[in-house]
């Protein structure tokens, strides 16, 4: 193999490489987003139904 084939092989994989790892951040981060988002939704529905429920026992 010539030098340039050498230098293109390990552009490559450098490429290869960064790109792998910013996809797997930005999968990760935004997983990590959704599932606050989720939690926090899911905490807001249940203290509603919480405060239903205890409005109905006051009554």
């Amino acid at each position: 193999m010539e030098n340039g084939e050498w230098i293109g092989l390990v552009v490559a994989a450098v490429v290869a490489a960064v790109s792998f790892g910013v996809a797997r951040f930005a999968v990760r981060h935004f997983a990590r987003r959704s599932a606050a988002k989720a939690q926090v939704a899911e905490q807001a529905t249940q203290s509603r139904q919480v405060r239903r429920a205890s409005e109905r026992r006051k009554k």
